[in-house]
């Protein structure tokens, strides 16, 4: 798995380094205008995960995953890095965080404060589990559909287009399964971290007074009037959030 061409670059490299995670279904082409309005003053690292875009044919697996974080972060951003993790890959952030607490400089976490406990898994894997055996255009319409019931529609012809591998419902379906309870694993990690919420994200809210005990280092920003799609419906907001706590950040972090 060749990481340099899942990733898109913005800025100089010799910038303190930014690396933008999408969420499920999405890929990194969610992230230019954002980098876009970064990279004078940041290194911007848009990914695709596993399943995703460039990344397409490769199965979304715990092992695949961290072996990617691990090379963009070892090869392409050089150093410690504000991970963004939005949805998916708030989840993503928040596990390779824990376990490689040295490789980060900071977390922003982007409407995903839900902790898959105990029956909370159910709801979700029972869907994932009779989406396999809908036919593939069946799938592809109801995804379309939930596309336009979720995105900016100024987005969903851009999303469309985006490769997208539907295993990756059923293998995001069993990490959950076996991996419940990642708020106790991330409360572990003691740098910076940010967490940002759409006010109406009810579902990806639930845990959110959770996290910020559990992570005492957090801070809480609302995104007024929106819902889980603010950091696309809602850029230069979401930009200028990332960009403050951006400079809290990388003020703190010790030369490399």
């Amino acid at each position: 798995m060749e990481a340099a061409a899942a990733a898109t670059t913005f800025g100089d490299p010799r910038n303190p380094p930014i690396v933008f995670l999408h969420g499920i279904r999405l890929g990194r082409e969610i992230w230019i205008p954002h980098a876009a309005a970064l990279e004078r003053q940041y290194h911007v690292i848009a990914l695709d995960l596993p399943g995703h875009g460039a990344l397409a044919d490769v199965p979304f697996t715990e092992r695949n995953v961290a072996d990617l974080l691990d090379d963009v972060i070892a090869n392409i951003a050089g150093r410690p890095s504000l991970i963004v993790g939005y949805s998916l890959g708030g989840f993503v952030a928040m596990r390779h965080a824990a376990r490689h607490p040295e490789q980060t400089a900071g977390l922003l976490l982007a409407d995903c404060t839900f902790d898959f406990e105990g029956w909370r898994w159910w709801p979700y894997g029972a869907w994932v589990n009779a989406a396999q055996h809908l036919p593939a255009a069946w799938l592809d319409a109801m995804q379309r559909l939930g596309l336009y019931a979720t995105l900016p529609h100024n987005w969903v012809d851009v999303v469309q287009r985006i490769p997208f591998n539907r295993n990756v419902l059923l293998e995001t379906s069993e990490i959950v399964r076996s991996s419940r309870n990642a708020l106790d694993e991330v409360a572990s990690y003691r740098k910076p971290v940010s967490i940002v919420n759409g006010e109406y994200d009810l579902l990806f809210r639930l845990d959110e007074k959770r996290f910020l005990h559990r992570l005492p280092q957090a801070r809480l920003q609302i995104m007024r009037g929106m819902d889980h799609a603010g950091p696309l419906r809602r850029i230069a907001e979401f930009t200028s959030i990332v960009e403050a706590f951006a400079r809290r950040v990388f003020a703190t972090v010790p030369p490399t």
